[in-house]
């Protein structure tokens, strides 16, 4: 790692106490309130299948209602690529594995079904409960039980969320500096957006690398990666080694530099790794370190 005065001015005199300082300042959590659920796209969702979750709600509390199914089939057909929907499943097709090998079920929107389609649609909403739930009213309506549907789902998106949260609060820093000192940035950057904006080439490992934010600094250019890490595991060995590897193939290019942000008490079970990356590249820093003026220094004093 590169020492550099700002490190002195936060008490920090070594690299194992930069170190130690960037372990014990790591952020618990990025959520900001709009990290839960994103509503927009829940009620959206919700909102094209509306009409045929109101047909589908006539079903429940009847009896005979595999009957009944089959009518509204018959007579509205748009309620059938919704239905998939009600067992929390995205898509128009279903395999189950039954007795004698797996069965593929279609949800796909048609002018009309034949009877043999038909039956089996309706098969299938009473063999995965579905029909139950409704003839004994469970669920008393279906576009409300769809908006908790779309909740659970949306919960799978927050993965990607987190990621985008981190380059969302890194960002903010990256632009009050480049707005402040007269630089620009680009984000998601390309080796060809790079080209375009730039007018720079930069070696880059793979040929769909692309650098969370590329900032342009008088005759330099420095190359950022973003991540968070919330959870451990022995993905985070490999991400350290990866960032190493990517450091040292970056600064064989004259005036560019590589900075890695990252953050999360993940990295509390990948301590060595960290640490390995950290003493073998310039600048391995997260968001206190940023707060505190360390990501302005490196570049404004081109470091």
């Amino acid at each position: 790692m590169k020492m550099i005065d700002k490190y002195a001015e936060m008490g920090i005199l070594s690299e194992n106490a930069a170190f130690e300082y960037l372990m014990t300042h790591l952020k618990d959590t990025i959520r900001t309130y709009d990290f839960f659920v994103a509503w927009e796209k829940v009620l959206g969702n919700v909102s094209q299948v509306e009409v045929a979750l109101n047909i589908l709600n006539s079903l429940i509390g009847k009896d005979d209602i595999e009957n009944k199914l089959k009518e509204l089939i018959k007579s509205y057909t748009e309620i059938v690529p919704a239905i998939p929907l009600l067992i929390a499943v995205r898509g128009t097709t279903i395999k189950v594995a039954d007795l004698g090998g797996d069965v593929e079920y279609s949800f796909a929107k048609r002018k009309s079904y034949t009877a043999e389609e038909v039956e089996k649609i309706v098969y299938f909403a009473s063999k995965c409960g579905l029909l139950k739930i409704l003839s004994d009213k469970s669920v008393r309506n279906l576009v409300d039980y769809c908006i908790g549907v779309e909740v659970g789902l949306d919960t799978n998106a927050r993965k990607n969320r987190s990621g985008a949260a981190m380059e969302n609060l890194t960002e903010v820093y990256v632009k009050a500096i480049c707005d402040k000192h007269g630089y620009n940035y680009i984000c998601q950057a390309t080796i060809a957006k790079i080209k375009a904006e730039f007018g720079r080439d930069v070696p880059v490992d793979k040929s769909d690398r692309h650098f969370d934010f590329a900032i342009s600094a008088g005759k330099n250019i420095y190359l950022l990666e973003v991540n968070y890490y919330s959870g451990g595991g022995s993905k985070l060995k490999s991400v350290a080694g990866e960032f190493k590897s990517l450091f040292e193939l970056v600064k064989r290019e004259p005036n560019v530099g590589f900075v890695w942000v990252t953050d999360g008490p993940g990295w509390q079970t990948a301590k060595r790794p960290l640490l390995e990356t950290f003493n073998a590249t310039d600048y391995v820093i997260n968001i206190k370190m940023i707060e505190n003026g360390l990501l302005e220094e490196i570049i404004v004093k081109g470091l």
